[in-house]
């Protein structure tokens, strides 16, 4: 019984050492993980703010007929780095939000996120 005990314990004190090894080799993997997720996080919630400030630029031109401030109104919604592009043809007009984002590890993901609107005018 005695060496079993002396065994056990001679085990357990050649395996405490594999614990921190697994630890120090797993660790960078988890932390590039979890940096790429809030990235992407973050990337997805840019795309959803560039998505809503479009939304409501077309919005604007509708209830103010063409003579609002769709670029004012985006950069409130979007912040000031935004880009506004305004494509009118006949009887509707297309707005194009262009929203940067930060730039995540290695360049995985897009420099910016764009959000699409149309605005039909009625007459």
């Amino acid at each position: 019984m005695a060496e079993r005990r002396s065994e056990w314990r001679r085990r357990w004190r050649s395996d405490s050492g594999t614990v921190t090894a697994e630890f120090a080799i797993v660790l960078p993997a988890v932390m590039v993980l979890a940096l790429l997720l809030l990235t992407l996080t973050q990337t997805i919630r840019t795309g959803m703010v560039c998505q809503d400030a479009a939304n409501a630029a077309a919005r604007d031109l509708i209830v103010t007929r063409g003579k609002g401030d769709p670029q004012g109104l985006v950069h409130r919604m979007a912040g000031p780095h935004t880009q506004v592009k305004l494509s009118p043809s006949a009887g509707q007009t297309a707005v194009r939000v262009s929203c940067p984002v930060v730039s995540g590890p290695m360049g995985v993901l897009p420099a910016q996120v764009h959000g699409d609107a149309v605005a039909i005018l009625e007459e």
